[in-house]
Order: C-alpha cells, then sequence, then structure tokens
C-alpha cells in the first residue's frame, strides 16, 4: 500500500489517482507549523486546542497555509527547528476553511484553494466522514536521553533516598509527534504521586536548565512502563536490613 507522500506524486502524473488521494489524504494525519507551542484548552471537551498557524505567500502573492505529509517534508521546507503540530487532514481544513491552503509547498505539492476545502468537508459530511484524531499514546516515543542529565540524576536520587515509599527511578527523552524533547522521569512508588512529584519538582526546579523541561509519571501508569523500558534505573532503594 502506498504512503501519502507515494499517492501524491501519483496523482501529480496521473489524474485518474487523484480521487484515492484525496480519500487517503483526509483520514491522513498532516504537520502543521506553529507560531507557538500548541496549547490543550482546558474546560473544552477532548480535543480543543489553541493553533496559530503560520501562513506563507505564492510568488502571485496569494496567503495560504502550508501543510505537509510528513515531519520530514516539514522540515525540508522550515530548514530550521519550529514549533508543529500533528493533525487529522479533515480537521485541520475545518479549522483554515476560509484560507487556501498547500501541501508540501517548495516541493511537489498540491494547492488547495478554500472554495476546494469547503466542497471537500461537504462530500465528507455528506459520506459521515468524522475528523478523527490521532490517538495520543500511538505518537509518543521514548529514548534514552542525549544529553547528561547527571545534575538531575544526582539530586533526585538524594532527595529520593529520604523517601521510604519510592523502589526505583528512571529518566528519558519523551517526545510527542514532532514536539521538542520533554525529559520525563518514572518513578515506581507508593502512596500518593502529588505528595512526591510537587516537593521533588521544587527541589529539582534549582537544578534543571532554562531550556530542559522536566515532567514526572508514576510506573504504575501504562505510559510510565512503556518509557521505563527503554533504560535502566538511575536510582534503585538500597533493601532495609529485614527485606534482605
Amino acid at each position: 500500500m502506498m504512503n501519502l507522500d507515494e499517492l501524491l506524486k501519483a496523482a501529480i502524473k496521473d489524474p485518474s489517482q487523484r480521487a484515492l488521494f484525496l480519500q487517503t489524504l483526509i483520514k491522513s494525519d498532516v504537520y502543521v507549523i506553529c507560531k507557538n507551542p500548541v496549547q490543550q484548552e482546558r474546560g473544552r471537551a477532548e480535543g480543543g486546542i489553541q493553533l496559530e498557524l503560520i501562513t506563507t505567500q505564492n510568488p502571485d502573492g496569494d496567503i495560504f497555509i502550508p501543510f505537509f505529509t510528513s515531519y520530514r517534508a516539514l522540515q525540508q521546507f522550515a530548514k530550521r527547528y519550529v514549533d508543529c503540530y500533528k493533525i487529522n487532514c479533515l480537521r485541520l481544513f475545518d479549522l483554515i476553511q476560509s484560507v487556501s491552503a498547500v501541501l508540501n509547498p517548495n516541493s511537489y505539492g498540491k494547492e488547495f484553494s478554500s472554495q476546494e476545502i469547503k466542497s471537500i468537508l461537504m462530500i465528507a459530511r455528506n459520506l459521515k466522514i468524522k475528523a478523527i484524531s490521532y490517538n495520543e499514546a500511538d505518537i509518543i516515543s521514548y529514548r534514552p536521553v542525549e544529553h547528561s542529565v547527571s545534575h538531575i540524576t544526582r539530586a533526585a536520587a538524594k532527595f529520593l533516598s529520604k523517601q521510604p515509599n519510592v523502589d526505583r527511578a528512571f529518566i528519558m527523552e519523551m517526545i510527542k509527534g514532532c514536539e521538542k524533547p520533554q525529559i520525563l522521569m518514572v518513578l515506581d512508588m507508593m502512596g500518593s504521586t502529588r505528595k512526591l512529584f510537587v516537593p521533588l519538582s521544587k527541589y529539582l526546579s534549582k537544578t534543571v536548565k532554562a531550556n530542559e523541561h522536566l515532567c514526572f509519571i508514576s510506573y504504575e501508569q501504562d505510559m510510565g512502563k512503556k518509557a521505563a523500558e527503554t533504560v535502566e534505573p538511575f536510582y534503585v532503594r538500597k533493601k532495609r536490613f529485614f527485606e534482605k
């Protein structure tokens, strides 16, 4: 089965492939460049987000929103680090329907006028095709931290050695889609996470560097177990005499 990039190339060469490309596109996730990191809206129904998208101009001076079939295509266009977001294409069209958009500008690409976007949305509604946003858990990946975090692990180990309810601690990078990696600490513990995470984050706030974003999760959660599989623990509680 061809991926979205291959379907786009085929549709440009052969007009008979366009219908299949469009059907696949509206069910696929695409990438957009944002002016700021995407905020989850509080108090809104699930999936409420604040997206402030960049616009660009074609040689005729027409304004359009660039969007991309892959993160690689986005990087080739941006040529530097940018805040970006992965979103279902139909959902994107619903958000931007009064503006034109270009898929993969500066490459083999396709322009969508606002009229075309509106007609795609109408067809999708008539066919009862819904915008299915990707499952966030599926696009989160974990890996060992790419720079030294011994300043964090040393301080955390010192703090945790005084906590009788923490057995192990792990540290790794968490990457959501194409957002900047965050440093994630997974704690294998008993009891209230809040009672541990709040004082621990305050204790580490003096140690964490300005460009480092640290977050915490309990090993008890599936996400914590999945993340911890990627690394060895940096802290293991010493067994007490009666546990030997």
